[in-house]
């Protein structure tokens, strides 16, 4: 869609089916920042009430049950404690009880495509048009200006609509509707690592007879594929070339029972069957390392966080499969995956002996990865940072320093200190999901990200790369930032930001081999600047007695740190005990100490077609168009979020349609679509034939990032 497209003709309506997407407490706010970030909810009066009637209760207690299970996930809420409230609880939250499965899961896309009958929806034109901006309540929920742009449904188009990539249009700049045609038939070819260094085989097993099993991806995207709002395949070098189901994409990592019913099932693509539950995954690790030593001058650490009373389903361990294979064994070792393992019950003596550390070590990871984790706990960082920490200049969150929740870069840091083996950590999440291949992604954004100039990386890492505005052309994007930079008059951001003699001395790293930029932060959303944002978390800073430091925040703490800037945040902490809010803490140090911070642009998609300006204005905070403001947007000094605001935040909430953020609902949506889950919409009969085409079959997505994924 060009980005000049009319506001007004791009606009349409809320129809009774689409609220269902998002929930609200029955507020209606018509503010710029709408909705508050944090909203109070009405607490239940037992004592005004005097009884409550059991049938009532029982509802109220199966309703809870419904959305402990997972699937109330789907269904985004106002009422919910912002994201960045639940960074730790999200990720760790306690198991409850599963209630039964319903037969479909709740829907998302309730409308359905537009297929020209003018008697279709007729009374959801009798709603007033939501001006830009705002939000109005119907039907008790708070319904946003952005859900009545066009649904985009080119993610639901299966493996036989699979074009070339010379043919293959994005739904967005397609000249009219999607129509089925004749079945395409994709080839289909094997997706191994692409490797820089020539290595030598690594196997599953000490005998060196079960080979990592290769599995294969169709060449071609389906016809009228969405296109990501941010980011770029192109630009970071990953493959739009092809595109991944899930049966080819699990099938390898012992998932065994994909057929969904009704569903596309077939073609499936036999393997070797692997006893995957006697498998060593780290010994399988540490054999590759040995076997080719040598071959990398760095090595990198991928370290999933996770939790003792986790419960692993059989998605978990597949998704843990695939990322220890094509990460570690399958380059030879070039990446070692480590569990950092939270006790979250302080009473249990993990540190009183050996014995009761590894008792909990192995009672917290299925067996096949026991011996890849380190144990940590709240009460083992009171030890390691001990206090009294100075003030902190707002605790909005109100709880303790040491908590996961204030301080979950802690046992990272400690890690770091106690590994000087790695070069680089990773830190991923238990609920990001990759579509395509770790190897590749991983690979291609470190690549990407160290062959990027100092100048001007911070000013171009504090926005989105919105593609459509620059001609597919990132160059264009940073030609773009540095005309801005000079106009404004603004000296560009270089070298350390506080006075040298108040830093501490930046510790050794490693350096590349092929004479690359040794980047200390890659982050996979932007680096802004948090001060004078209405982000709640902006103040949570500790122990700069001097006044506020400067600071960057990155949220979602998924990320690649340097050893060197792990070490410096070690050493700030336990020496100075200066410590801020996870998502901040990070590169606040790199921008303190004039260290090198990059954002990657990955390509992250919502499930509306965002007019490409207009999204400039709402996401990285653009001056106001005189379109924009002729259309009722309104605005603070020509800022949407006011000159110094920022999308992260109260705003947060246009996100909910996106694949990545804390809040991004959608995202869970279409990996449980991918994988096969039937609904009552539309989308399903592709795949399952039920259409009047006959044509479809299962989902086939490019690479994607999926977070947060709360049910598989």
């Amino acid at each position: 869609m060009p980005a000049s497209f009319s506001l007004q003709q791009f606009f349409g309506r809320v129809d009774d089916d689409r609220e269902a997407d998002y929930n609200g407490d029955g507020e209606s706010s018509h503010g710029l920042l709408s909705p508050r970030g944090h909203r109070r909810q009405r607490p239940l009066s037992l004592w005004r009430w005097g009884y409550i009637p059991p049938l009532w209760l029982a509802c109220v207690l199966l309703a809870l049950l419904w959305l402990g299970s997972g699937y109330g996930g789907y269904w985004p809420s106002t009422v919910q404690p912002s994201p960045e409230q639940n960074l730790e609880q999200a990720l760790q939250a306690p198991q409850a009880p599963q209630a039964p499965k319903p037969v479909h899961p709740p829907q998302w896309p309730a409308d359905k495509e537009d297929d020209g009958d003018e008697d279709d929806g007729k009374d959801k034109h009798e709603e007033e048009e939501i001006p830009i901006g705002q939000s109005r309540d119907r039907g008790g929920r708070e319904v946003f200006w952005w859900e009545q742009f066009p649904r985009l449904r080119g993610f639901f188009r299966g493996r036989k609509h699979i074009v070339p990539l010379s043919e293959y249009t994005p739904e967005q700049n397609s000249p009219a509707p999607f129509q089925p045609d004749t079945p395409t038939n994709a080839s289909f070819q094997p997706r191994p690592a692409r490797l820089r260094h020539k290595t030598k085989q690594c196997y599953l097993d000490q005998d060196e007879q079960v080979p990592v099993p290769i599995w294969g991806a169709y060449m071609g995207q389906p016809r009228g594929m969405s296109a990501p709002l941010f980011g770029s395949h192109e630009e970071l070098g990953l493959d739009l070339g092809y595109c991944y189901d899930r049966v080819s994409r699990f099938e390898a990592y012992g998932i065994g029972d994909l057929a969904v019913p009704g569903g596309d099932n077939a073609d499936a693509h036999p393997y070797t069957p692997v006893d995957w539950e006697h498998v060593n995954w780290a010994s399988a690790q540490e054999n590759c390392s040995a076997k080719n030593s040598g071959t990398y001058t760095t090595r990198t650490a991928v370290i999933i966080r996770t939790w003792h009373s986790h419960k692993y389903t059989k998605w978990d361990i597949a998704v843990l499969r695939a990322l220890i294979a094509e990460l570690s064994l399958q380059t030879g070792g070039e990446y070692t995956v480590h569990f950092l393992v939270h006790v979250q019950d302080d009473t249990i003596p993990i540190w009183a002996s050996d014995d009761e550390y590894e008792r909990v070590l192995n009672e917290s990871l299925p067996r096949e990865f026991h011996g890849m984790a380190t144990l940590w706990s709240v009460a083992q960082m009171m030890l390691v940072y001990p206090g009294p920490f100075p003030d902190t200049i707002v605790n909005f969150s109100g709880g303790e320093l040491y908590e996961a929740y204030r301080s979950l870069h802690f046992p990272l840091q400690y890690f770091a200190a106690k590994h000087p083996e790695f070069d680089y950590f990773w830190q991923w999440e238990m609920d990001l999901r990759v579509t395509g291949h770790y190897h590749e992604l991983l690979g291609q954004i470190t690549d990407w990200a160290q062959s990027q100039p100092r100048h001007l990386a911070w000013e171009r890492s504090s926005r989105f790369f919105i593609p459509e505005l620059y001609n597919n052309s990132y160059q264009n994007f940073a030609h773009a930032v540095e005309d801005e930079i000079l106009a404004s008059g603004r000296p560009p951001i270089s070298g350390p930001q506080v006075d040298r003699a108040k830093l501490l001395e930046i510790p050794p790293q490693a350096g590349l081999a092929n004479g690359a930029n040794i980047v200390d932060l890659i982050t996979l959303n932007p680096l802004f600047d948090p001060n004078g944002t209405a982000w709640a978390f902006h103040d949570d800073i500790t122990g700069y007695v001097d006044g506020r430091p400067p600071a960057r925040a990155a949220l979602i703490t998924a990320s690649r740190l340097s050893r060197r800037l792990l070490l410096l945040m070690h050493n700030e902490t336990f020496r100075k005990k200066h410590t801020m809010f996870p998502e901040m803490f990070p590169a606040s140090v790199a921008f303190q100490y004039g260290l090198h911070a990059i954002y990657a642009p990955l390509p992250i998609y919502f499930d509306r077609n965002w007019p490409a300006v207009h999204a400039n204005e709402i996401f990285n905070n653009a001056p106001v168009s005189e379109e924009s403001k002729a259309g009722g947007l309104m605005h603070n000094q020509g800022y949407f979020h006011g000159p110094h605001g920022s999308v992260f935040g109260p705003g947060e909430h246009v996100f909910r349609g996106s694949t990545y953020y804390s809040n991004a609902a959608f995202a869970s949506y279409l990996w449980r679509r991918w994988l096969g889950h039937e609904n009552d919409n539309d989308e399903i009969a592709r795949e399952t034939n039920q259409d009047s085409s006959g044509l479809g079959g299962r989902m086939c997505l490019p690479m994607m990032v999926l977070h947060p994924v709360k049910a598989d």
